[in-house]
């Protein structure tokens, strides 16, 4: 498998960021993981309630190539975080801003706590 591209912490522009950020679906899988730890909520299959899978994975995509979250590949799971130490020394404050402000929002798609139950 070929290795995923996560761009240089100093290569990344705010534009590039803000970029990212502008889309909802983008921003709620920002907010979800913020408070996520890598094992708890960070398997990128745990994010199907924003969007269908395909639509997912050009959402992470995007998000890593702005430099926003990395991805590990682990067998078979990809395990989604953000890159915040890396944010906060070269943008320190934005990530917090952005996902203080992003939170108050009640239009942002928000994945349920709850896990679906059938009917």
């Amino acid at each position: 498998m070929k290795p995923l591209f996560h761009p240089d912490i100093d290569d990344v522009a705010p534009a590039d960021i803000f970029a990212a950020l502008a889309d909802p679906i983008r921003l709620g899988i920002v907010v979800a993981l913020s408070g996520a730890t890598e094992m708890d909520k960070a398997r990128c299959s745990n994010f199907v309630g924003l969007a269908s899978p395909s639509l997912l994975s050009y959402h992470f995509a995007k998000l890593r190539e702005a430099g926003i979250t990395h991805m590990r590949i682990e067998g078979t799971s990809r395990y989604l975080s953000i890159r915040r130490a890396d944010l906060d020394r070269r943008f320190p404050g934005l990530l917090d801003s952005v996902i203080e402000a992003a939170q108050r929002d009640p239009g942002l798609p928000r994945i349920s706590e709850e896990p679906a139950t059938k009917p």
